[in-house]
């Protein structure tokens, strides 16, 4: 038998048994009940220690770091686009000064009008201190003329050419001999001398008013 020894029939007393209470009511609770019968907590589950959150915090943060620089530099590079953009300026448009219309330039020059008198017999058409001037028919010239007066004796045409000039009637006499144009044996006293019959006819308008029986006629020379 040996120095220590179990006596036979003899078992080692159990280990004293631990009282469980609720941790919630704080109700006696047996060794085998997962649920406090007077509030009901679960007193037999076990809730698990969370694992660290360290590691997934540091990603996130590093993701947005990432991020926010990735936005930086974008903006940056915008400004940066901005700022290098010619400029195109559009140049002023300047108005053309306008020429002054030029007042010293002379009038254009009118044409005078056909049924003006026809010319005086005098230069500046005046009776000469010592009666009108009678004109005379150039020699060779054909043309058309007013016959005011047509006398058979040479001073009935005298007196007839000066009653008309002393009232401003431009007036010459011709002899109807030396015209193939005119009935012979006639002394005429004509106004004016005229290239065309309408100049005459426009002619005899203005002495039309101070003769009696006026009339165009051709003057041609023999």
């Amino acid at each position: 038998m040996s120095a220590v020894e179990t006596p036979t029939g003899h078992e080692p007393p159990a280990p004293p048994r631990t009282e469980r209470r609720c941790p919630r009511c704080g109700a006696h609770l047996e060794a085998d009940q997962d649920w406090c019968l007077s509030c009901g907590a679960d007193v037999g589950s076990r809730v698990a220690a969370p694992r660290g959150w360290g590691v997934p915090v540091v990603i996130v943060g590093l993701l947005l770091a990432i991020a926010v620089a990735a936005l930086i530099l974008a903006l940056v590079e915008l400004a940066g686009d901005a700022e290098s953009v010619d400029t195109v300026q559009v140049p002023a448009q300047t108005a053309q000064p306008t020429a002054a219309p030029d007042q010293t330039a002379a009038p254009e020059a009118t044409a005078s009008p056909e049924s003006e008198l026809p010319p005086a017999a005098t230069d500046d058409g005046t009776v000469p201190p010592g009666g009108p001037e009678i004109a005379d028919w150039p020699a060779g010239k054909t043309g058309w003329t007013v016959v005011v007066e047509s006398a058979a004796t040479e001073s009935a045409a005298q007196s007839r050419a000066k009653e008309l000039g002393e009232q401003g009637v431009p007036v010459g006499i011709l002899d109807s001999d030396d015209y193939a144009s005119l009935t012979p044996g006639r002394l005429i006293v004509f106004s004016g001398q005229y290239d065309s019959r309408r100049q005459a006819q426009d002619a005899l308008a203005g002495v039309g008013n101070a003769t009696q029986g006026a009339y165009v006629q051709r003057v041609a020379p023999e």
